[in-house]
């Protein structure tokens, strides 16, 4: 049976953190030998709701994934991510405006789809997707839809002002908290393009520097799920003030 490169090798991870009562983050890994399937899911919504909401997200997508029994064209990867997407952006919305219980329930979304050539990237929200080739280094794929993106994409500040910008966290999309799922970000990458892939969440690249992040994916004394650990762990040694979230695939 033919494989999605049989040299490729996937581990995902998530922590609470050091601050905060619940893991509102969620992330998947998954291989067939039709695809590989990298996500990451950061809730919204007081109440341990955004817990349900990641979750929502990556069972809704992570079920068909394991369910499929073909190779999908580009065509079909996009239509199938967005399909999902959308039926569980319905489904977060309708219980978020249901009762008080899940009100303003929603969460960021990024994925990774690796076809046989080309990598579909797409994300709502602010979790992101970094690549990694000894050529280019760590290079971030995916755009931030956050209010301070925003002012950093019209020039009214510029990158460095945003690191510390009091409304950095604000985030303008999501996935639940409108009827109509609009504004998905999408990308497609050359598979050849890159040796490694790094979904996270912000509770990872707003504790760890790039610098610091590029290292762990150097380090060959580490295995892949080694990886996906001690990024996790640097995030915990710089504070943890947030849920860790972590989906890493490698060549």
């Amino acid at each position: 049976m033919e494989t999605n490169d049989n040299k490729a090798s996937i581990a995902c991870q998530s922590d609470i953190g050091k601050r905060r009562k619940n893991n509102e983050d969620a992330a998947f890994c998954g291989r067939s030998q039709y695809a590989s399937l990298l996500l990451i899911c950061d809730g919204i919504g007081g109440h341990r709701k955004g817990e349900v909401a990641s979750s929502m997200i990556i069972d809704s997508i992570a079920i068909p994934f394991n369910s499929l029994h073909h190779r999908l064209s580009v065509f079909g990867g996009k239509h199938f991510a967005r399909s999902h997407l959308k039926k569980v952006n319905h489904r977060i919305y309708k219980m978020s405006i249901s009762s008080d219980e899940f009100k303003e329930m929603g969460s960021t979304a990024v994925g990774a789809l690796v076809l046989k050539d080309t990598t579909y990237v797409f994300s709502v929200g602010d979790s992101r997707c970094y690549s990694y080739s000894p050529e280019k280094g760590l290079v971030h794929e995916t755009v931030d839809q956050t209010y301070v993106q925003f002012l950093v994409d019209t020039g009214r500040i510029t990158k460095s002002q945003s690191q510390n910008h009091p409304q950095k966290n604000l985030l303008l999309n999501a996935v639940g908290i409108n009827q109509e799922l609009s504004d998905v970000e999408e990308k497609l990458l050359d598979n050849n393009s890159y040796s490694t892939l790094l979904l996270c969440s912000d509770g990872l690249y707003n504790m760890v520097s790039d610098k610091d992040i590029e290292k762990v994916l150097q380090d060959k004394s580490l295995d892949t799920k080694g990886k996906a650990k001690k990024l996790i762990d640097l995030a915990l040694e710089a504070g943890g003030n947030d849920n860790i979230a972590v989906s890493l695939l490698e060549k």
